[in-house]
């Protein structure tokens, strides 16, 4: 049977995309989910795995321009070497046949059925958490089952997803499969050639379209301040080993940053909050964006519910979404939703810049290169590391009041992190 592989829906907004890349080549034997083409829509880049097993027949050449739902690919599922494709299942997973009745042989389970069996399941039990819960379990693509409750009940809790993940992240790594291709490397310019013209790609027109409005229909501002990160390093320094036994991640400062955001947002309500139309929507969630960089483009993927979470919680989080960042298998939902954003310019070495807003947020903080610079500190000029940050604010929103309190409560976190940690 000749199995159609079409464009799947990443959003509703979206309509279009390119195919970038193929991972596999005319007569390639493919497996359920193995990785067969890179996406690109004005939002996403993503990678979409195969929904059959058998040889594939691309239809549509690399830089071609589809439509969501058209047909790229054909997956002949009868090929002779689809019955030497492994399993990709462990056999104890499969449901035992029935047994043979004097009627006929055995009769084996439709193709599907057990997969579609645990689908069910796992919808009824992700039907029974609580709002919160759900966004996380469905951000982090947990299976609920898994997550033991202790909660009302045996119900799960934010803390019990917390713990999960952290319990995760001390398991042993297992082997990573294998990479797809690279992209082919871009064709340099000819000798003599004064210019190179290329189009645009719809990622990038999203985000010159974005970075356009934010300029024209909001009314930014920036404001500045520097933090003295003394008390950051030593603390990491103090406990990164401790850290890193206990949840096998390490303690960055992105982390501090988040807690911050959280604690400022909280003091300073104004700064979570949006324009709709004539009204002020004030937000009573702290869903953080964090701004990553890619081979594609800036994103900001979300850390849900940052409050909830812990420093280790908060690091995980980051480490899952820039993963899924750098593998394309980040989704339109990952990138919807935040009310604040972090923006770490200094890891490209920029000493100050000022950021522009995400809208329909009302607040980004910008972070700036470290640099060990003289202060006066008690009447003494000692040389501390120091970190200039930038809080741009839509002043439709924020006053200059809110906003200049809001960044010195960031500042006040991040020189007194114990203060986080406390929650005083």
């Amino acid at each position: 049977m000749l199995a159609e592989v079409k464009v799947p829906e990443v959003g509703e907004s979206i309509t279009e995309g390119t195919l970038v890349q193929w991972f596999k080549k005319e007569g390639d034997i493919v497996r359920i989910d193995d990785p067969l083409f890179e996406l690109e829509t004005d939002k996403v880049t993503l990678e979409v795995p195969s929904e059959y097993a058998g040889k594939i027949r691309p239809l549509v050449p690399e830089g071609e321009t589809v439509n969501i739902g058209q047909v790229v690919a054909t997956v002949d599922t009868d090929a002779a070497e689809v019955a030497e494709i492994p399993a990709a299942q462990p056999a104890a997973e499969a449901t035992t046949p029935p047994a043979a009745t004097s009627e006929g042989p055995p009769i084996s389970p439709p193709a599907g059925l057990p997969q579609a069996d645990a689908k069910v399941a796992e919808m009824v039990d992700r039907d029974s958490l609580s709002p919160a819960v759900r966004r996380m379990v469905e951000e982090f693509q947990l299976d609920p089952r898994s997550i033991a409750g202790t909660g009302r009940d045996g119900r799960i809790t934010k803390e019990d997803v917390v713990r999960h993940l952290e319990s995760l992240k001390a398991r042993p790594a297992q082997p990573a499969p294998a990479a797809p291709k690279a992209a082919p490397p871009a064709v340099a310019p000819q000798a003599g050639e004064r210019e190179t013209r290329k189009p645009m790609t719809p990622l990038r027109q999203r985000i010159a379209e974005r970075l356009l409005e934010a300029k024209q229909t909001t009314a930014m501002l920036t404001t500045f301040n520097e933090a003295d990160m003394t008390n950051v390093f030593a603390l990491r320094a103090k406990h990164k080993q401790a850290f890193k036994e206990k949840h096998d991640i390490s303690l960055g400062f992105m982390s501090f940053f988040v807690k911050a955001s959280v604690d400022a947002l909280q003091a300073i309500p104004q700064l979570n909050a949006r324009i709709e139309g004539n009204d002020i929507v004030e937000n009573h969630y702290y869903d953080i964006g964090v701004a990553i960089s890619s081979d594609k483009g800036l994103v900001v993927p979300v850390v849900r519910d940052a409050d909830g979470l812990s420093f280790a919680g908060v690091e995980l989080a980051i480490a899952d979404l820039a993963e899924r960042v750098r593998t394309k298998k980040i989704t339109l939902a990952d990138l919807s939703g935040a009310v604040f954003t972090l923006s770490n310019g200094g890891v490209f070495g920029s000493l100050l810049s000022t950021p522009i807003l995400n809208p329909p947020q009302s607040g980004i903080l910008g972070m700036h290169a470290i640099k060990k610079r003289p202060i006066v500190v008690d009447d003494e000029i000692v040389i501390r590391p120091m970190m200039y940050l930038a809080l741009s604010y839509d002043h439709r929103v924020v006053d200059g009041r809110e906003a200049v309190t809001f960044l010195k409560r960031i500042v006040e976190c991040i020189e007194n992190p114990e203060r986080m940690m406390l929650e005083v």
